[in-house]
């Protein structure tokens, strides 16, 4: 409306809708979900449970426990990985 056709008096504050709440929009209905929705969501979340026990633990199913090498092994010439298995020889470089 201009403010020639309004017919209230100039500085008067606005008018509010009254309307009442039946010409509000209606809200969807809830949604139920079936039986099989039900098993589905829990075996999802069983899995996610599931996987975050066994990565905070650290826990790996199928891996055998691994055996400690002593340091009098490891460190003989000639021995597992030894010092002169990695710096024995030419490397290369400028």
């Amino acid at each position: 409306m201009s403010q020639s056709q309004d017919p209230r008096p100039p500085g008067a504050p606005p008018i509010v809708s009254t309307a009442p709440a039946a010409d509000l929009p209606e809200l969807p209905a809830p949604v139920k979900m079936s039986l099989m929705a039900k098993i589905v969501l829990g075996f999802g979340a069983l899995i996610v449970v599931g996987y975050t026990a066994v990565a905070t633990t650290g826990w790996e199913p199928a891996t055998p426990a691994r055996d400690e090498i002593p340091a009098s092994v490891r460190s003989s010439p000639g021995g597992y990985r030894s010092f002169h298995f990695w710096h024995s020889g030419y490397h290369g470089g400028k």
